[in-house]
């Protein structure tokens, strides 16, 4: 009897010690997987700092330069070239909207835009009386053209060249939104001139039926009038039996 109680004894004591190590070691693995994600996010953050470094120090460099470098990684970046030859350039897009307005730029000549874009938007917006021509790789991506090409002498064409990863490439005229904002001022006004012309309609009609309607109260009123004249004679007759009876 002692000596199978002292076995029982010894199986608690096992159980118990398997628990706390299977405690042990879920906190463990625990430990580890909050470790891995701060080595991983620190990596990512050295990356992203160190590619954000390697960015600006680019674009500054090539501030001299005829073909200028544009960068952004992880953020909203409108590039404005406006009343100076624009004689082509380099842009890399990295998690980014990037916007390249030529809306006002002068371009005497053929030029290159090239580029490469990584889950990032990319908008360029070409000046009128040139032509463009696209040679974008593109993977799960989405690339449009709108400028509409003329074949005419003395036309420069803008050539877009690159990559696009999982992004968006745009290009557009100058005059692209311009047409939709004058077709919808052109709605609203004739929506304007349709609710003027109802309201001078309405008016008119409540202005004829109030013309009308002013014979027809004279007419009620006059009818009451009458009928208060008959109720009083009814009553001056009532009133002038019992005085002749009397």
């Amino acid at each position: 009897m002692y000596i199978l109680k002292n076995k029982q004894i010894i199986s608690k004591q096992q159980q118990t010690g398997g628990m706390i190590m299977a405690k042990k070691g879920s906190l463990l693995k625990t430990v580890i997987g909050i470790g891995s994600l701060a080595v991983a996010g620190k990596v990512a953050y050295d990356k992203y700092r160190n590619t954000k470094e390697k960015y600006v120090k680019e674009e500054k460099e090539s501030a001299d330069d005829v073909v200028k470098k544009y960068n952004a990684i992880a953020e909203s970046k409108v590039i404005e070239i406006q009343d100076e030859e624009f004689e082509g350039c380099e842009i890399k897009a990295s998690a980014s909207k990037v916007v390249l307005d030529l809306s006002l730029a002068v371009i005497e000549k053929d030029v290159y835009i090239n580029f490469k874009s990584q889950a990032s938007s990319v908008v360029i917006v070409v000046p009128e009386g040139v032509n463009v021509t696209c040679d974008i790789e593109k993977v799960a991506s989405r690339v449009r053209n709108e400028v509409i090409n003329v074949d005419e002498e003395g036309i420069h064409t803008v050539y877009v060249i690159g990559n696009a990863s999982v992004s968006n490439v745009d290009i557009i005229p100058v005059d692209f939104y311009g047409e939709d904002e004058d077709f919808e001022d052109e709605d609203v006004e004739a929506e304007a001139d349709e609710s003027n012309t109802d309201d001078a309609a309405d008016a008119g009609e409540s202005g004829e039926n109030t013309v009308e309607a002013k014979p027809e109260v004279k007419a009620d009123v006059d009818e009451k009038a009458e009928k208060s004249d008959g109720d009083r004679d009814d009553t001056d007759e009532t009133d002038e039996i019992p005085l002749q009876e009397v």
